[in-house]
């Protein structure tokens, strides 16, 4: 893979439509890396392209391209009007790319040609046919694998393509299926020649332009990809006796003279190349560049995975049991308030005994929730939930996601978003009532009257003196100390009982308080931080299409 530097490509203005391109193409690599989609292939084109706008504007690069026999040395040689490259009935002729170049622009041709990888360099005098630098490439369809091997290395680095065929191989599936569609997206200007023209009949050569046409329509692929004209020729070897047929190259000439500048060729093939990588990232990653960004998971299916994982998390942190311990801490809150001396005494004997943090401490019932269950349901639930959306998902991008869903993953995920949300929640203080002071000094009075009256009863049952007697309906004459204690109480047991309706009240509805706040910051959690993984896949998905979208728009104004 290329080394990537993010400095300025080839001084290339911020506000320069190209340059956003390249940045654009870079960020879309980026991006592909974290969906697990590799982009070695983007940035060698990243990198080829910033290192082509680098040389001299002054000519651009067109390669003939064709199959063995179709006659491009011959095409080049009548375009020259000499000989520059080799022609014979012996197959394959060239071996090696040459390239013919105008005088004037060899020197600064000179180190472009050698980074195109490009040795053999002939130059004549004219310029008629435009800044253009033309050269004869090996076949792509040899028998020698090394010679469509040098064709596919240099394709990369030139700016324009002339695709030559004749009347035999135009449909040849080595031209239509290796490589118009992998390269017709990714040059702005290209040409399809069909040589040997003079072999072919009226009708025929009408025929098989239009045949051409359907295919090229075909290959381009995108509306975007500028329309590849076909032009005919007739342009062979000396016959064996010597003698040379008259070349028909005068719609090539036209083609190369008609008013182009090498730097719009130039920028036009880095741009195209750079948007076409972009949308093979996109494809690979499931993105349509023509619709809205979609996420791999819709908002439907994560909220459902969301609201299954939250409930089954509340499960094994038992909300049923969080609830009691919400009550009895306020009942114990109460008892010690509202209850009296004996209250308070009752509430340091639970406190010594240990009785009160066991089921009377929501905070420590909560911190231990690892000891009463465990996350897997959880787990299962967000991966059930979320499966459909992974088996939907690009081929490319699937393992990522299922990484993503990894069964420990999700598990350490959901305890830390468990862990925070009941931090979040700080200290669960028990509620209290400005009314429980109040009663609990009547329930004082009321135990110190029960106090009195149990004294009076032994004084009087010692012989003390004599006390008067109540009358009470269906009893008849009760002695006073004893009516006394009964009243005494009997008001303790109302006021007891009262503290504890009332405790009980204020204590299921702050257990059903606490509750709800708990599965509110689960539930944030889970969705917030919980699928940090699966939030990370679609966070590259998003910046992929933000990508690609830049690249369509920067790209298609490179001018």
């Amino acid at each position: 893979m290329t080394t990537i530097s993010r400095s300025d490509p080839s001084g290339l203005d911020e506000q320069d439509p190209l340059r956003r391109c390249l940045d654009a193409l870079l960020a879309a690599a980026d991006a592909a890396d974290d969906l697990g989609i590799p982009s070695e292939v983007v940035r060698d084109a990243y990198a080829e392209g910033v290192r082509r706008i680098g040389f001299p504007a002054d000519a651009y690069v067109l390669a003939l391209v064709g199959g063995t026999g179709v006659g491009k040395s011959s095409l080049l040689n009548a375009l020259a009007g000499s000989v520059v490259s080799r022609a014979s009935v012996r197959r394959p002729t060239t071996s090696h790319p040459i390239a013919w170049v105008p005088a004037a622009d060899l020197e600064a041709l000179g180190p472009l040609l050698d980074w195109v990888g490009v040795q053999d360099v002939r130059e004549h005098q004219g310029r008629a046919l435009g800044p253009v630098a033309i050269l004869d490439l090996p076949d792509m369809d040899s028998l020698e694998l090394g010679h469509r091997e040098r064709v596919e290395a240099i394709l990369p680095r030139v700016d324009a393509v002339a695709w030559v065929t004749d009347p035999e191989k135009y449909h040849d599936a080595v031209l239509a299926d290796d490589f118009l569609r992998m390269w017709l997206p990714r040059l702005s200007r290209q040409v399809v020649i069909v040589n040997k023209a003079d072999r072919l009949a009226h009708v025929d050569a009408i025929r098989i332009r239009n045949d051409l046409d359907r295919d090229l329509v075909v290959a381009r692929v995108d509306s975007d990809v500028p329309r590849v004209p076909v032009v005919l020729t007739s342009a062979a070897p000396a016959a064996a006796d010597g003698t040379t047929p008259q070349p028909q190259v005068a719609d090539l000439q036209h083609w190369l003279a008609e008013g182009v500048t090498a730097k719009a060729v130039v920028r036009g093939r880095v741009a195209a190349s750079s948007l076409a990588h972009g949308r093979d990232l996109a494809a690979a990653a499931g993105i349509d560049p023509a619709a809205a960004s979609t996420p791999y998971v819709t908002p439907d299916a994560r909220r459902s995975a969301i609201e299954a994982a939250a409930g089954a998390v509340l499960r094994a942190v038992d909300m049923g049991g969080l609830e009691r311990q919400a009550e009895a801490a306020t009942r114990q809150r109460a008892r010690a308030r509202g209850t009296g001396p004996v209250g308070r005494l009752t509430s340091l004997v639970y406190r010594a005994s240990g009785r009160s943090s066991s089921v009377a401490d929501p905070d420590s019932y909560l911190l231990r929730w690892r000891e009463r269950g465990s996350l897997s349901p959880a787990v299962q639930a967000l991966r059930d939930e979320l499966g459909a959306s992974v088996r939907a998902a690009a081929p490319r991008v699937r393992p990522i996601l299922a990484a993503a869903m990894e069964p420990t993953e999700l598990r350490a995920g959901l305890e830390r978003a468990v862990d925070r949300a009941i931090r979040g929640l700080g200290r669960l203080e028990p509620p209290s009532s400005r009314w429980w002071p109040v009663l609990g000094l009547l329930q004082s009075v009321a135990t110190v009257g029960l106090a009195l009256s149990v004294a009076w009863l032994v004084v009087m049952a010692l012989g003390g003196p004599a006390s008067g007697s109540v009358d009470v309906p269906l009893l008849g004459a009760v002695p006073t100390p004893f009516a006394t204690l009964v009243a005494f109480l009997l008001i303790g047991y109302l006021l007891a009982r009262l503290v504890g309706f009332h405790a009980g009240w204020l204590g299921r509805r702050w257990a059903r308080d606490v509750r709800e706040r708990v599965g509110r910051e689960v539930r944030a959690e889970i969705a917030g931080r919980g699928l940090a993984p699966l939030d990370a896949v679609e966070d590259a998905r998003a910046r992929l299409a933000l990508a690609v979208a830049t690249l369509q728009q920067a790209c298609r104004a490179r001018a």
